[in-house]
């Protein structure tokens, strides 16, 4: 019997986004959200690696930032405190724009 993909995320078998670090990212609109990062060993630097890898071309948005030390990775690298509406309301997130 075939099984079907399945489209949770399982908590500690979150999709592998670059060595060293999980979540998960989507593409919308040709913009990328990236609503979960997940170091595997904070502080030896994959999560900067990760950020410095995200394209700069397009509009990359992480939502619901609830880390200080991530807020200030994100900070150093051009991303900007901002809101979106969604359907199920505002969304606070940090985006960096081309």
């Amino acid at each position: 019997m075939k099984r079907r993909a399945t489209r949770w995320i399982v908590p500690g078998h979150e999709p592998r986004l670059a060595p060293g670090v999980r979540g998960y990212q989507v593409w919308s609109h040709g913009e990328l959200y990236v609503p979960l990062i997940i170091a595997d060993h904070p502080g030896c630097g994959d999560v900067g690696r990760f950020l410095d890898a995200l394209p700069k071309d397009r509009v990359v948005k992480v939502p619901t930032v609830t880390s200080g030390r991530l807020a200030g990775m994100l900070a150093r690298r051009g991303f900007a405190e901002a809101a979106e509406m969604t359907p199920m309301g505002v969304c606070e997130l940090w985006i960096r724009s081309p």
